[in-house]
């Protein structure tokens, strides 16, 4: 093999620089574009987030309701259970007469 020349020296070594500006050119995009979808992906898992929190938040709601409706049921039922008592134990006591 023959010994290069300077000159050929000087431009076999452009060549790898400029392969590896283009390499970091490149890594540099792959980077920007890896921190734009990283982005992206948490802006839609914020999204997904805040959407399920509203949902939890309307169920709440909605079992809170249900929980006072059903309470204002059982008391209601309570105290029909309560006056029935009171009419049967009246009922009894007037039969006992």
């Amino acid at each position: 093999m023959a010994a290069k020349t300077h000159g050929e020296r000087i431009d076999r070594l452009e060549k790898v620089i400029q392969i590896l500006a283009e390499d970091q050119v490149s890594l540099q995009k792959l980077i920007a574009d890896l921190a734009t979808e990283t982005r992206l992906g948490f802006d839609r898992a914020q999204k997904r987030f805040e959407e399920s929190d509203k949902r939890a938040r309307r169920t709440d709601e909605r079992i809170d309701k249900f929980i006072g409706e059903s309470d204002k049921r059982a008391r209601r039922t309570d105290d029909r259970i309560d006056k029935l008592v009171v009419a049967m134990g009246e009922f009894i006591r007037r039969s006992n007469r």
